[in-house]
C-alpha cells in the first residue's frame, strides 16, 4: 500500500521521494504547521487514499483548512499527505509522467543460499532489472501553477489515463515513434526528444531511473519479506491448507518468485526524478478509445466503455473469486518445475546494478 511504501522510503532516506507523512500516525495539525507556516514559502500537498486507484480520492492543499477538507472527503482515513512537485517538466505545457516497469527476481546469491529469503547483498538478495521502453502518461489540460482556483482541475494536476480518457481533448497516439502528440506516448520516444529540446541526455535519465528503481526496490525488500513470511498475509488465500503452512512455503520458495513493480516518476524542471508511488500489481491492459456510432461526444463515448468495464469487472469477481483462490492454490503447492524456453527471448529488461 502507498503508506506502507511511504515508510519504507522516509526510514531509507530516500532523496528521490518527495517529503511525505502518513495519516493517521500523523495528525493535520502537526503537518499543517510544518509546511503552511505563516511566514514560509507558499507550498502544495496533494492528498492520496492509502489503498487508493486510478486517481480516485486525490486532492490539492494549499492551507491547512484546504487540507482538512481533502482528507474528510476520503472514504478511509487512512491516507499519504505528500509534498506536491509544482514545478515540472512540461510536455507542449503540459504536465506529464513516466511509467517505469522494474523486474524483481532473486539474486544470484539468494538463490544459492537455499532461496528462502535469508539472502544478503544490496536489495536484501533481490535483483532489478528495469525494462528497455516504458509509458508517458501527458495531461489534457495546460499546466498552471497550484493556485486557489485551479486545485479542483483533476485534468491538470494528474496524469492518470482513467482520468484523461474522459475528457473530449484526450488524444489517442497510434505511433510509438512520436513523442510530440498523444495523452501516451513511448518513453524512449520522449526521452530522445528531451535530448534534442531540453538538452537532458537519454542515457543519464536512464541511469537516473534505474539508479529510483533499485532504490525503491532496497527500501521495499524488508516490508517485503515480512509480509510474505507472515501467516496473516495469507489467511484469505489458504484457509483449507492452514496460513502458517502456506507462508512457510512461500519462504522455502522463495527463491523461485518474480513480481514486476510499476514505478510512476515525475521529472522536475531541472530533469530531476521523483518517485510518485510504486504499483504492486500495475495494469498491462490495452485499450483503444474509438468513436461510437450514436454517441455525441468523446467523453459521453469514454464513460459508457468505462461502464461497461465496471460491469464486466463486476461479474468477472463474483463468478471466479472462488475458482481464482483455488488457482492460486495450486499453483503455489506445485511441485513441477518451470524450464526456460530453448530459444532466448528478446532483451526487453537490462539489470541494475
Amino acid at each position: 500500500s502507498k503508506d506502507t511504501l511511504a515508510r519504507a522510503l522516509e526510514a531509507a532516506g530516500a532523496r528521490f521521494w518527495p517529503r511525505s507523512w502518513c495519516l493517521p500516525d500523523v495528525g493535520l495539525a502537526e503537518i499543517a504547521g510544518e509546511v503552511f507556516a505563516p511566514d514560509g514559502p507558499p507550498a502544495t500537498l496533494i492528498v492520496k487514499p492509502a489503498a487508493g486507484t486510478h486517481g480516485k480520492g486525490i486532492g490539492l492543499a494549499r492551507s491547512a483548512e484546504d487540507l482538512e477538507g481533502a482528507v474528510s472527503r476520503l472514504m478511509d482515513q487512512q491516507a499519504i499527505v505528500q509534498e506536491y512537485i509544482d514545478r515540472p517538466l512540461l510536455l507542449d505545457g503540459c504536465k506529464w509522467d513516466a511509467r517505469v516497469y522494474a523486474l524483481v527476481v532473486p539474486s544470484m546469491r539468494e538463490l544459492f543460499t537455499g532461496g528462502d529469503g535469508s539472502g544478503g547483498g544490496g536489495g536484501g538478495g533481490l535483483a532489478v532489472l528495469l525494462a528497455k521502453e516504458g509509458l508517458v502518461r501527458v495531461c489534457v489540460d495546460a499546466y498552471q501553477p497550484p493556485g486557489p482556483r485551479n486545485l479542483h482541475r483533476t485534468m491538470m494536476h494528474l496524469t492518470n489515463y482513467s482520468i484523461s480518457k474522459l475528457s473530449e481533448r484526450y488524444v489517442h497516439n497510434e505511433d510509438p515513434g512520436d513523442a510530440s502528440r498523444g495523452c501516451k506516448r513511448t518513453l524512449s520516444a520522449v526521452l530522445k526528444r528531451l535530448e534534442v529540446s531540453a538538452g537532458l541526455p537519454a542515457a543519464e535519465l536512464w541511469g537516473a531511473l534505474g539508479a529510483l528503481a533499485r532504490g525503491t526496490i532496497d527500501a521495499m525488500s524488508g516490508p517485503l519479506k515480512a509480509a510474505a513470511f507472515e501467516a496473516s498475509t495469507w489467511e484469505a488465500a489458504a484457509p483449507a491448507e492452514g496460513a502458517g503452512s502456506f507462508a512457510g512455503l512461500v519462504r522455502r520458495r522463495f527463491g523461485s518468485c518474480f513480481h514486476l513493480v510499476g514505478l510512476d516518476v515525475l521529472l522536475d524542471e531541472e530533469g530531476r526524478p521523483w518517485l510518485l508511488e510504486a504499483n504492486s500489481n500495475p495494469s498491462l491492459s490495452l485499450e483503444e478509445v474509438r468513436p461510437l456510432a450514436g454517441v455525441s461526444s468523446r467523453s459521453e463515448m469514454n464513460q459508457l466503455f468505462v461502464e461497461v468495464k465496471r460491469e464486466r469487472r463486476e461479474s468477472a469477481a463474483a463468478a471466479g473469486g472462488a475458482a481464482a483462490t483455488t488457482g492460486a492454490r495450486r499453483a503455489a503447492s506445485s511441485s513441477s518445475t518451470r524450464r526456460w524456453p530453448k530459444r532466448p527471448a528478446p532483451a526487453l529488461f537490462s539489470r541494475i546494478p
